[in-house]
């Protein structure tokens, strides 16, 4: 089942609301501006629509694929005060130009930017990463609904 780790939760990041599936095989840019996009009907009261994606596409760029074929692109921001995040499912896969590798399954996080918070978001990011192995992965890929999507992936 999956671990929780010092306070982080992906109950708390990833509910049905928070699921994307994208069709077809998008670039890896084209799959981070449709999760960019969901993300700002939930931070647009706190972040500005361009500092969302200004933020994003420049840390983008230095967010690699996982060799599990899963993707991470994450950003901090002072303004918030917990984790949101957004998961995109994408059933056809996008080749990653960078690595070959082949991603069906991609969560835009965004964490406080506030010390206190460091190893919070370390721990996210970890639990994440242990999460979505591929045989997760791919039966994230064979659904259609969000809310069995956010229930495979946090068990509730």
């Amino acid at each position: 089942m999956i671990r929780q780790s010092d306070g982080v939760s992906l109950s708390a990041v990833i509910t049905p609301e928070n699921v994307v599936f994208i069709e077809g095989t998008p670039s890896k840019e084209e799959a981070v501006r449709q999760l960019t996009e969901r993300m700002l009907a939930r931070v647009s009261g706190v972040i500005s629509r361009k500092a969302l994606f200004d933020r994003v596409a420049e840390v983008e760029k230095l967010n690699q694929v996982l060799e599990s074929g899963f993707y991470i692109p994450h950003a901090k921001f002072p303004e918030l005060d917990a984790f949101y995040g957004v998961l995109g499912v994408v059933p056809q896969g996008f080749t990653d130009p960078a690595t070959g590798l082949k991603v069906k399954a991609l969560i835009l996080l965004l964490s406080p930017h506030k010390p206190a918070f460091f190893q919070r978001h370390l721990n996210m990011l970890s639990l994440l990463s242990q999460t979505f192995q591929p045989e997760l992965i791919e039966k994230l890929a064979v659904l259609k609904d969000p809310a069995a999507a956010a229930a495979l992936v946090t068990g509730k």
